[in-house]
């Protein structure tokens, strides 16, 4: 009996399934490969799974975490090759190994990287800089609406100094940029890379095209979880 973390890639037209399709489409790869896993006891047992904390639809990452108990000893190694076997292109084990963690894997999942790709004919890699500092330091406070409960409009005012650790641009060739950054993921909610961006084109200029790369999970002390 063992525990295996797994980090996994979740790319091309997967980027549109949700975190509870990916959920269901895991369980169902483990049964593929032919691997003994745990189940619960009771009325309605289910597989011991747990994952990190969620992906936004339509974000592409190669830094995806879940853990799975087993019901035998097998090496990490070869339990990625099982599933990879089993796993379309777009959604690969990418690396494994054993883990005792008694902490949840969403709760050490303290933070998010991600690579931002952007392009615009007004690009001003100076003003973009400037932007980005005062996320950081004075924070820039934005406003996000959602439906709660009983469908109706709930308002919040958040401010990104309180959602983002680190931030820095790079100009590509042309009219392109690179932006480095890594947002915190709480409990109570996390930056969106969406809400950024928009922020980006009110404050700073338009952004006409964007790529999203989510490179990995970070813990508490910002290193990779696996």
């Amino acid at each position: 009996m063992c525990k295996i973390i797994s980090k996994y890639s979740k790319t091309g037209n997967l980027k549109y399934i949700s975190h509870l399709d990916v959920l269901r489409f895991i369980q169902r790869a483990v049964k593929r490969a032919g691997i003994n896993a745990r189940y619960s006891e009771g009325f309605n047992p289910h597989m011991k799974t747990s994952f990190g904390f969620p992906l936004s639809l339509g974000t592409e990452s190669i830094g995806e975490y879940f853990e799975l108990e087993l019901n035998e000893n097998i090496n990490p190694e070869e339990f990625a090759e099982r599933m990879n076997a089993v796993m379309p292109k777009e959604m690969q084990i990418l690396k494994a190994g054993y883990t005792e963690e008694p902490q949840s894997l969403m709760a050490r999942c303290a933070y998010a990287e991600y690579i931002i790709g952007i392009e615009s004919e007004k690009l001003n890699i100076d003003a973009l800089n400037e932007r980005l500092a005062e996320m950081l330091e004075e924070g820039i406070v934005f406003i996000r609406q959602k439906k709660n409960k009983k469908n109706r409009i709930v308002t919040k005012e958040i401010n990104t100094k309180d959602y983002i650790k680190f931030l820095k641009a790079d100009k590509n060739d042309g009219n392109k940029a690179t932006i480095q950054a890594v947002f915190l993921t709480t409990e109570t909610g996390s930056m969106r890379v969406d809400e950024f961006l928009q922020i980006v084109s009110e404050r700073a200029f338009p952004v006409d095209y964007h790529t999203i790369m989510k490179v990995d999970a970070l813990d508490k002390d910002m290193k990779p979880i696996l």
